[in-house]
């Protein structure tokens, strides 16, 4: 039977992202009812492998929020795909099982539309960028971020926490998500200064001005209104845990270039800077772990600027 463009972009996904071999064990989850999406790749998984666990879990939760459960079919699978409207990527219990050796890549809130227009991203060039950036990271001691609508924000980078996403889950231990393309660390321990955050789900859009004061790595104040809001939801999920900041990350994707308000899109978007609220694994542990967007940003790293009005430069 001929393959539709959906079944093909599957097949791509599954050879180049993950090379799945004969007899490994592939885990599906999804927390949707119906998704094309989820089954085109299974159609595709069992082309390759009859060992397969098919898991469907709750969507009444937050963002990477434990999922105790699953910890040992996470353990015991060999690869891990997450089709999901709420995050699995920073679970606890999947972050345990990579370090085991399993192999992961996340979709969240990836559609059909999303997905075959994501399948077309140059792998080798993105992995290009993080190489560069990774090893400007590697030798600074703070990153400030500023933007035109207000941001001024100093972190500080520790580099054993310096991590990547280039779409390439083929070797053990690799997770990755789905757009791709950034660098990131986490968790964040220290940040001060001003943030002004120009996309959240939680109803912020660009020119909203939800501004924030963040102290040690933790927002202190606020300015009412939709940044109340915020707080509020962050709050609601995990008290104060979850206004502290844990990542920072540089979107790397040049196919990526306008907000389509999907985060992990977004949050890929090339020249674009996100930080998340909240948990990271066994580092940070929390219920939530929430990006939000700054974009067009200038960026140094100690006295260097790198990123340039959204421009990575170099």
């Amino acid at each position: 039977m001929k393959r539709g463009g959906l079944s093909r972009s599957a097949k791509k996904f599954l050879d180049t992202n993950l090379k799945i071999k004969k007899n490994e064990l592939v885990s599906l989850f999804t927390d949707r009812k119906k998704c094309d999406l989820f089954d085109s790749i299974l159609n595709e998984v069992e082309h390759k492998t009859n060992r397969i666990y098919k898991v469907n879990i709750s969507n009444k939760r937050e963002n990477s929020q434990p999922l105790p459960d699953l910890n040992d079919i996470f353990r015991e699978s060999n690869v891990v795909i997450g089709i999901t409207d709420k995050s699995i990527t920073h679970c606890p219990e999947l972050k345990r099982a990579i370090k085991n050796g399993t192999r992961a890549i996340t979709m969240i809130g990836v559609d059909k539309k999303l997905f075959l227009k994501s399948i077309k991203a140059d792998m080798n060039k993105i992995k290009k960028i993080n190489n560069y950036l990774i090893k400007k990271l590697k030798n600074t001691k703070k990153v400030r971020v500023t933007t035109h609508t207000g941001t001024d924000i100093v972190f500080k980078v520790i580099k054993k926490n310096i991590s990547h996403d280039d779409g390439d889950s083929t070797k053990k231990g690799s997770l990755n998500n789905f757009p791709y393309g950034e660098v990131f660390v986490a968790p964040i321990k220290k940040a001060n200064g001003i943030l002004v955050i120009d996309y959240s789900k939680i109803n912020i859009k660009p020119g909203d001005k939800a501004t924030f004061l963040i102290i040690n790595g933790k927002i202190v104040d606020n300015s009412g209104g939709k940044a109340q809001k915020f707080v509020d939801y962050l709050e609601n999920v995990d008290g104060d845990r979850a206004l502290k900041v844990v990542e920072l990350g540089f979107g790397t994707n040049p196919e990526h270039k306008k907000l389509i308000q999907n985060i992990m899109h977004d949050e890929k978007i090339y020249g674009s800077v996100h930080v998340a609220f909240g948990g990271y694994g066994e580092k940070r542990k929390s219920k939530i772990h929430e990006d939000v967007m700054l974009l067009n940003p200038t960026v140094w790293f100690d006295y260097k600027i790198i990123i340039k009005d959204g421009k990575i430069l170099g």
